[in-house]
């Protein structure tokens, strides 16, 4: 922070009243357009002083060039135009107070006190009263002495009009009306862009072909001897007893492979879909995106053009919808699915558990859900687990999300404790566009993370992320 100029001739009245409308300001604006209005403080020696937290060196509007005064002008406007937006809104909020505190601010700007500090406008002196006009003294009436007696009369007329000369004008500037001069915006002069001297084209160097290397010649075959007869084939032992291999040990990457085999118990299977409100952003948006998003709703109002790309099509949610449709629709008929889902940080919802046969009916569900609300993952991980068995038999549980826990849970312990009292359950995560979900999940219970940032990437994820209970796994 840095001051602009000790205004001596200002007064402390009202400092208060101009620091709450900075504060104001600095509530719902960045850096940028906070700074419009220079911070009154008051300094040594009971001196006004001007502040502000733009860096940089302090030049008058009228040190600059016709160029930089027009384009300080017109960013000006612009700072403006965005606290008349704020003033609207928060009148429509119900707080006419502050509204009328902004509109304030609101006008054309006095030249004498704008400063440019890098090109941003700075206003110093802001609502501040103009001093009290000095009334002149009144002129000392000189006494007049007449000449000579006889010329008394023409002295007293002239005495007479004199008095009556200087009543008028006392009169008239007692009641003269005060005029406010408005500093006239300075003319924005026309930009002539130079005219370019044509530059003579730069011939390319001739790079002249390599000559083609010559191939280099075949030698003539050598003549084959003719083959020496074959020897007597010497009489071959009979052949030893086979020994049959033992099985190989149960693990998960040959689900398909046990599901098939008499007795076999059929793995358990769960997925988790992310429908928190970040899944209605476009799919290649990123993490600074969600914040500057869910940060103010001002936001989207002051960027437009960014607001329409992070909410364009496809979401995370339209890629997330037709992947998994098409990973359902590849599983083997004997494998059950159990969809669980979220709504905010109190519930994750249990869909149920849905076999082949419904199948259509859970791919409809799932195309009529709506993104909302928080993002739940631990409880949601909690959740899955809690509906396998993961001791005695294999489980499997997939989860499709776009970021970290946002409610406040600890995912890692979580998944710390499902590898210690379920050491047969593996948990796949399947991250949803550019989000950042937790990788211990899958690293404490021996399964793996998926990245994906399109719809065909993800598809094919989620084919990878669910081979062990898929129809097309293959067995050794």
């Amino acid at each position: 922070m840095q001051r602009v100029i000790r205004d001596a001739h200002a007064t402390s009245e009202g400092m208060s009243a101009l620091q709450a409308k900075v504060a104001l300001i600095q509530k719902h604006f960045p850096p940028t357009v906070a700074s419009l209005f220079a911070i009154p403080r008051m300094g040594s020696g009971d001196v006004l002083e001007w502040w502000t937290e733009l860096g940089g060196q302090p030049t008058p509007y009228a040190d600059l060039n016709e160029d930089a005064q027009r384009r300080l002008l017109e960013t000006y406007e612009v700072r403006q135009t965005s606290l008349g937006q704020l003033a609207d809104e928060l009148q429509k909020r119900g707080q006419p107070t502050e509204a009328e505190d902004l509109r304030s601010l609101l006008g054309t700007p006095e030249l004498d006190k704008l400063y440019s500090l890098n090109g941003e406008p700075l206003v110093v002196r802001w609502n501040q009263r103009p001093p009290k006009p000095i009334v002149p003294p009144v002129p000392p009436v000189v006494p007049v002495v007449p000449p000579s007696r006889r010329g008394w009369w023409i002295a007293a007329a002239l005495l007479a009009l004199l008095l009556l000369l200087l009543a008028l004008w006392l009169w008239w500037f007692l009641h003269r009306e005060p005029v406010v001069v408005v500093p006239p915006v300075a003319p924005v002069a026309p930009v002539v862009t130079p005219v370019e001297k044509p530059v003579e084209p730069v011939p390319e160097p001739v790079v002249e072909p390599e000559p083609e290397a010559k191939p280099a010649p075949v030698p003539e075959p050598k003549p084959v001897p003719p083959p020496k007869p074959a020897p007597e084939p010497k009489p071959v032992p009979p052949p030893k007893p086979v020994v049959a291999a033992p099985p190989p040990a149960p693990t998960l990457d040959n689900f398909a492979c046990r599901k098939n085999a008499p007795n076999a118990e059929i793995p358990q299977f769960v997925v988790v879909l992310d429908t928190s409100g970040s899944m209605n952003l476009n799919i290649k948006s990123v993490k600074a995106d969600e914040d500057w998003y869910f940060g103010s709703d001002l936001n989207k109002l002051l960027d437009p053009n960014r607001t329409m790309r992070l909410t364009a099509k496809p979401s995370r949610m339209d890629v997330a919808k037709d992947s998994l449709a098409s990973m359902i629709n590849g599983l083997d008929p004997k494998i059950d699915t159990r969809l669980i889902t979220f709504a905010g940080c109190e519930r994750t919802p249990d869909r149920g558990v849905f076999k082949f046969g419904d199948r259509p009916r859970l791919i409809n569900g799932i195309r009529g859900l709506v993104p909302d609300d928080g993002t739940p993952l631990a409880d949601s991980l909690a959740r899955a687990a809690s509906t396998v068995d993961g001791r005695n038999n294999d489980a499997v549980i997939v989860m499709f999300v776009d970021g970290e826990d946002g409610c406040g849970q600890d995912v890692c312990a979580v998944s710390r404790r499902i590898a210690r009292e379920q050491p047969r359950l593996r948990v796949n995560v399947v991250k949803i566009g550019a989000g950042g979900p937790s990788r211990c999940i899958a690293e404490n219970t021996g399964g793996r993370v998926y990245n994906s940032t399109n719809a065909a990437e993800l598809s094919n994820q989620l084919k990878q992320a669910s081979k062990e209970v898929s129809s097309s796994a293959k067995c050794n």
